[in-house]
């Protein structure tokens, strides 16, 4: 259950000394661990396979051009987070990518759409979800990072229509979303987890995990289903309930 203490409403700014220290160490954390950070050598090698294989699979020049400008903003988010964490004292992250859906191979069009449709609308709910937070350095940028991510995720549903469009298209998303859809339900973490609740309660995530989870899950469903596609149970084939 969430913690009903009130927290002060005051929106810190950076170096700000009356910051208190719990909420100092969570956003810090939440920073270190949120992939999108420029000196961290795993986004860059991450950035250089999306690059590289959405170049190869995307089947219109125009679709590469819209890509291109999607990967720009890709690179500006990581270069936004190692700003705010240098504002906070930190410097250069080396952490490694644990959310296995950034792992899955790409191995054609139809693995790409899902990424995107799928991947990227889990950050419109947990990643970029921050116009509550407190601290003014990440609430500014709050709305610009929520929107980008609406653009990528709205990219990836338009493929999967044209995907889905086709007969063939529509038999591979089919078998496809078997893998991608337990990806993206676990990529919000685990419901027990112990940092969730006091993330809500300092502003940096709307709800907590099993919430934000449900809330996608009911959302995303029939977007997919709306495309013929047969979406599997929420706990097929998860790896965190």
């Amino acid at each position: 259950m969430v913690d009903t203490v009130e927290v002060n409403p005051v929106i810190y700014g950076e170096d700000d000394p009356g910051m208190p220290q719990e909420f100092r160490d969570l956003l810090v954390r939440m920073l270190e661990h949120h992939m999108e950070n420029t000196t961290n050598p795993h986004y860059t090698e991450l950035l250089n396979k999306l690059w590289s294989r959405g170049m190869s699979l995307l089947p219109t020049e125009k679709l590469k051009v819209t890509y291109a400008r999607l990967m720009q903003q890709e690179v500006e988010h990581g270069v936004i987070t190692s700003r705010i964490l240098s504002g906070l004292g930190r410097g250069p992250v080396n952490q490694e990518i644990k959310q296995y859906l950034f792992h899955l191979p790409w191995d054609t069009f139809c693995d790409m759409a899902f990424f995107n449709a799928l991947g990227d609308r889990v950050g419109c709910y947990i990643g970029e979800t921050w116009e509550g937070v407190r601290y003014a350095p990440l609430m500014n940028v709050a709305d610009r990072l929520h929107k980008d991510e609406i653009f990528h995720a709205t990219f990836g549903l338009n493929n999967l229509k044209r995907i889905c469009s086709t007969p063939d298209g529509l038999a591979e998303a089919n078998e496809k979303v078997k893998i991608w859809w337990p990806a993206a339900l676990d990529m919000f973490g685990s419901s027990v987890s112990a940092f969730s609740d006091k993330y809500v309660r300092w502003g940096l995530r709307e709800k907590d995990n099993a919430a934000l989870r449900l809330k996608f899950a009911t959302e995303t469903r029939p977007l997919l289903e709306a495309m013929g596609i047969a979406v599997p149970s929420d706990n097929a084939n998860r790896r965190f309930l």
